[in-house]
């Protein structure tokens, strides 16, 4: 099956066209549609028609999924989905102080998903249900850590060279009353360490590996890895690195976590509906 490839920005982002995913693919063009992803960092497949299951299918070509370990997060009956949603069950507007609600804004903040875990994620790919209007905001950014780390001067990246960063789910949320998750499911999660920067495994290119996640970095004192830790965040998603994507039904959007920051930007989520089905693609292996 033959597809076509539109770049989106000059540093991040190809729309994969002609290209349908309730169909039947084979081997060769999911070889082909991997490297354009891995080569873009983020992949744009438009207005796709499929259901969750086609999704899952989808998703396991690229790999192994990881199963969505809180379960106020997860769909009934399908642990590989996380919800990225302002909805409950029917699709209603939920409660201001829903705690998924909260849980769920956190994610307006630049990160990689499950950098807080030992052995973290390859990819995450969103499929679109209900999305906000044109005027009404609820993109996706993403930043590409690959290209914002070849851009450091030689001395910030000799500084930035061999350090360690502490990851923790619960420093990321730190400002919000987090109730959504049981005791047992917040022990499954403790801090771990993980390289500031990080060797891609299959280009070979280092990104800077932060985000909101990153907690502090190990043997500097707090402040100063703070600042340190808030620089590269804001170099890594100065425009030149970025792609915001504004969202149709259908559209299903596969990003690497290995080599990008991503978050979903503001919206009026007490008055405007939107609800995104993500799976998850699992590492390989821990970065230590």
């Amino acid at each position: 099956m033959e597809f076509q490839v539109r770049s989106l920005t000059p540093n991040i982002g190809a729309e994969i066209i002609g290209l349908d995913l309730a169909q039947p693919i084979s081997d060769e063009t999911m070889a082909a549609v991997r490297n354009v992803w891995v080569d873009n960092v983020v992949a744009v497949f438009p207005r796709q028609e499929v259901d969750d299951d086609q999704h899952i299918a989808f998703s396991r070509r690229f790999g192994e999924l990881e199963l969505i370990n809180m379960s106020a997060l997860q769909m009934d009956g399908k642990p590989e989905i996380f919800e990225a949603t302002n909805l409950d069950r029917d699709d209603n507007i939920m409660v201001d102080d829903n705690p998924v609600l909260a849980i769920n804004r956190g994610n307006q903040k630049w990160h990689s998903d499950s950098s807080f875990k030992r052995v973290p994620a390859t990819g995450s790919m969103l499929h679109a249900y209900i999305v906000p209007g044109p005027d009404d905001g609820g993109e996706t950014e993403f930043a590409n850590m690959a290209a914002a780390y070849e851009a450091l001067d030689d001395e910030m990246k000799a500084k930035c060279d061999g350090l360690v960063v502490i990851h923790d789910f619960y420093w990321s949320r730190r400002d919000i009353n987090e109730r959504a998750f049981t005791q047992a499911e917040r022990d499954a999660i403790p801090p771990v360490r993980h390289p500031l920067v990080r060797v891609h495994p299959e280009t070979g290119r280092k990104a800077i590996y932060v985000g909101s996640h990153a907690r502090e970095i190990e043997g500097m004192d707090f402040d100063e890895g703070r600042e340190l830790i808030e620089f590269l965040i804001e170099h890594g998603t100065q425009s030149a690195f970025t792609y915001a994507h504004k969202w149709q039904v259908g559209d299903l959007v596969l990003w690497d976590n290995r080599s990008a920051l991503h978050r979903g930007m503001a919206f009026d989520d007490s008055r405007i509906k939107r609800r995104l089905h993500r799976t998850t693609l699992a590492g390989t292996g821990p970065t230590m």
